[in-house]
């Protein structure tokens, strides 16, 4: 019976590994940089007083297209800058069950 279900995990596990690698190859393979890449950088560092700038903004006497186009700005200065460590489902899945078989 022990068999059985380590049969069973393991086959869930290398269809996980599969599916995960199957989506893996359909994006585009991006490496966001690293902290010390990005304070090093001029640009970021502009893009980052712009942020800044933005926030401290006064906003309440602004017409509602111009808060609009600051959000909008914003938004992508966040998506420029990037940073965050992204994990898919599948690994999330794959970790859990391995955190699960060593426990």
């Amino acid at each position: 019976m022990k068999k059985i279900i380590r049969f069973c995990l393991a086959l869930c596990l290398f269809a996980s590994f599969g599916m995960s690698s199957l989506q893996a190859n359909n994006t585009i393979p991006t490496t966001p940089l690293t902290t010390e890449q990005n304070s090093a950088n001029p640009r970021t560092q502009e893009l980052t007083q712009r942020l800044e700038q933005i926030r401290a903004m006064d906003k309440s006497q602004m017409s509602h297209s111009e808060r609009k186009a600051l959000r909008k700005e914003a938004r992508q200065i966040k998506k420029a800058v990037g940073g965050g460590v992204y994990i898919s489902a599948g690994a999330l899945i794959v970790l859990l069950i391995v955190l699960i078989l060593v426990l």
